[in-house]
């Protein structure tokens, strides 16, 4: 009897897969339009961006150029976190300073030793980014840039203290860190608890024009983001304003209320009109509400026309 040889996907698996590009794809057609895809892949570049209010920090979107310098096509990086550069010889050090760059949401740049998709390594400077909304000042994104290094400057006889690979593991929970509100899951980055890079290679050192190259890179693509997400009303900003908006959960707080799966908001009861300043994932599966529409909303905004306008 003849078989096919493909294997059978279970409809349940495939329906689970859909869903989650789907959701991906949102954390930036929602806050920068339907184009911006579009408009990301004709930039060059090697580069990603993360979503740290989705569970686990996925990768969101994976450049053309990235594919090309790590060997690991769009499928494969899309929904994972980004340890998945991390490798044999990833330093410690290097790690512990880029997750501290992800849990004060600020810039970063770090010459970093990556692995590529058949295990090689190569040296990279990475530029880390964090991508704010205007409005309030609350963490969307993060981009991170790869530019290669080039290996004759590496400096010989350096030893141990190599810095890792980028984006490394996130196995460690988020401590509590009242001095970054908005940093959602990003504590879940970048944190080596396979206690790799023990025996890391010796370091290299990046150039000021590779320098140079990785800032207009960066400043390239949140121009783009900032541009596209002006049709959405949603304007994203590479620095973080000061303007009055609706306040963050500090991260432990987000991690905490992140893993309760029921639909639910939470509101401030300490400003005016008691506005949403969080919406779990359940809610907004539950109600069709986008997280950009819901926030800073009174509860009215789910009562239909028969409902006392008193309840909320």
């Amino acid at each position: 009897m003849a078989t096919s040889g493909a294997a059978e996907v279970d409809p349940g698996d495939r329906e689970r897969q859909q869903h989650d590009r789907r959701r991906l794809a949102s954390s930036l057609t929602a806050r920068y339009s339907d184009w911006v895809l579009e408009a990301l892949d004709e930039l060059p570049g090697s580069f990603l961006l993360t979503d740290p209010s989705l569970a686990g920090h996925p990768i969101v979107y994976a450049s053309r150029g990235l594919a090309a310098l790590t060997g690991y096509p769009r499928r494969e990086v899309l929904g994972r976190n980004a340890r998945v550069f991390q490798g044999t010889a990833t330093d410690r050090a290097a790690v512990a300073g880029v997750r501290e760059a992800v849990r004060a949401q600020r810039a970063h740049q770090v010459a970093i030793l990556n692995y590529r998709r058949d295990g090689s390594p190569h040296w990279v400077l990475l530029h880390l980014a964090p991508v704010f909304q205007a409005r309030d000042g609350s963490l969307l994104h993060f981009l991170a840039v790869q530019v290669p290094i080039d290996a004759a400057r590496r400096r010989a006889g350096a030893g141990r203290g190599a810095p890792g690979a980028v984006l490394a593991a996130c196995r460690e929970e988020a401590r509590v860190d009242e001095d970054f509100p908005c940093a959602s899951h990003a504590g879940k980055v970048f944190v080596d608890m396979d206690k790799r890079g023990l025996e890391a290679e010796e370091p290299c050192v990046a150039s000021d024009s590779e320098k140079e190259k990785a800032t207009n890179t960066a400043n390239s693509i949140v121009s783009a983001l900032n541009r596209y997400s002006k049709l959405t009303s949603l304007v994203v900003s590479g620095k973080r304003c000061d303007s009055v908006g609706i306040p963050a959960l500090s991260s432990s707080l987000n991690l905490s209320v992140g893993r309760i799966k029921q639909s639910f908001v939470l509101t401030h009861s300490c400003l005016p009109d008691m506005p949403i300043i969080y919406a779990s994932d359940a809610f907004v599966s539950l109600t069709g509400y986008s997280r950009e529409e819901i926030l800073g909303c009174n509860c009215r905004v789910l009562n239909g026309p028969d409902k006392s306008a008193y309840l909320f």
